[in-house]
């Protein structure tokens, strides 16, 4: 008797766990559109378009807190049209899979967050109106950068992000000696020193999320 009840609370022990840790942790899927430039091209404006599509693995701190850790293949790069200055189209792309870690607060429907990005090079692209770019100005395996988002919840398991990312280390190297010149972006010498150590990838994403 004694064994059955052990048993009996051993499984009752078990499921409470359970219980609690699916409370706290909910998997999301995503997908949507990312725009996206690059530093030293000499050109602005977010003009490339990419798919941006992965998995988030939500944890619910508390009521208004929450650790989110999420796997994403992203496509960002650069572009420019033909204009009245220039009849040369520029494009590149380059897809990453990318490691978001991030901190989300939430209010209401709204969640605003922010945190660290690890991003891994797949491959890239690099085109002008004559042909691919050669010899290859290659980028790095591996990136870096920053996020924030602002998340709204328009139903139980739908909600819409508008989410910033921007690299925190050059993702590639200027060619030969060359640097930025003074932009409407540039927020001081410091700002100018960086951005003069190489490239930078900027992006904005919209993504819908499903929560299972």
């Amino acid at each position: 008797m004694i064994q059955k009840g052990s048993f009996l609370f051993f499984i009752g022990c078990v499921i409470s766990v359970t219980t609690t840790f699916s409370q706290q942790f909910s998997l999301e899927m995503f997908g949507g559109a990312t725009s996206s430039q690059i530093s030293g091209d000499g050109h602005y404006g977010f003009a490339q378009f990419g798919l941006n599509t992965g998995l988030n693995l939500n944890y619910q701190i508390n009521t208004d807190w929450s650790a989110n850790f999420g796997l994403q293949f992203n496509q960002k790069g650069a572009r420019t049209y033909p204009s009245k200055q220039t009849s040369v189209v520029y494009r590149l792309r380059v897809n990453y899979i990318e490691v978001p870690v991030h901190i989300q607060y939430q209010f209401d429907r709204l969640s605003v967050g922010g945190g660290l990005y690890l991003g891994v090079k797949i491959n890239q692209k690099e085109r002008t109106s004559f042909g691919a770019v050669e010899p290859e100005h290659a980028f790095k395996s591996l990136t870096m950068g920053g996020l924030v988002d602002l998340k709204y919840a328009f139903h139980e398991k739908w909600g819409l992000t508008l989410r910033f990312q921007n690299d925190l280390i050059p993702v590639r190297s200027h060619k030969g000696n060359q640097v930025i010149a003074p932009a409407l972006f540039i927020f001081g010498n410091w700002h100018q020193q960086l951005l003069n150590k190489g490239q930078y990838h900027t992006s904005l994403s919209l993504l819908m999320h499903y929560q299972f």
